[in-house]
């Protein structure tokens, strides 16, 4: 299936998006992974993530960048990832075990009573995104 084709309903969901109020938001966040009393981060990661998302001179370290483009009016929204600067889109079930990894990472920091309040509700705001995309994957394959 040719994805890069742009067909004339897209055409014109593209020139709708145009008029009303638009959001863009990127955000970045970086942790050190570890397995200790507080879970098993390290080992999930390590076994959960494609070996091109691991960092091969610091496998412990993560580094997810989000940018999130939003039309309330349009009830749009569609996020892009990179993880340790490498694209992440969730386009096979592959994936999938990754997803699922930093949904619950991003859900457990944005509990976490040592981040501000502003680090807990970028998390929370992480892993809606991340849910978002793997739902939307999950429905249409």
């Amino acid at each position: 299936m040719a994805k890069d084709v742009i067909g004339e309903d897209d055409k014109k969901k593209a020139s709708e998006l145009k008029q009303g109020e638009k959001f863009y938001t990127e955000l970045k966040i970086s942790a050190k992974l570890t397995d200790d009393e507080k879970g098993n981060h390290l080992s999930d990661y390590l076994k959960r993530a494609p070996k091109m998302f691991i960092n091969e001179e610091n496998p412990d370290t993560v580094e997810l960048h989000l940018k999130r483009f939003d039309v309330p009016e349009d009830m749009v929204n569609q996020s892009t990832f990179k993880l340790n600067n490498k694209d992440l889109i969730v386009n096979d079930d592959k994936k999938l075990p990754l997803m699922t990894f930093l949904a619950r990472l991003t859900r457990e920091s944005s509990k976490n009573p040592e981040l501000s309040e502003n680090q807990q509700k970028y998390m929370k705001f992480a892993n809606k995104s991340i849910q978002k995309e793997t739902v939307d994957y999950i429905e249409n394959r």
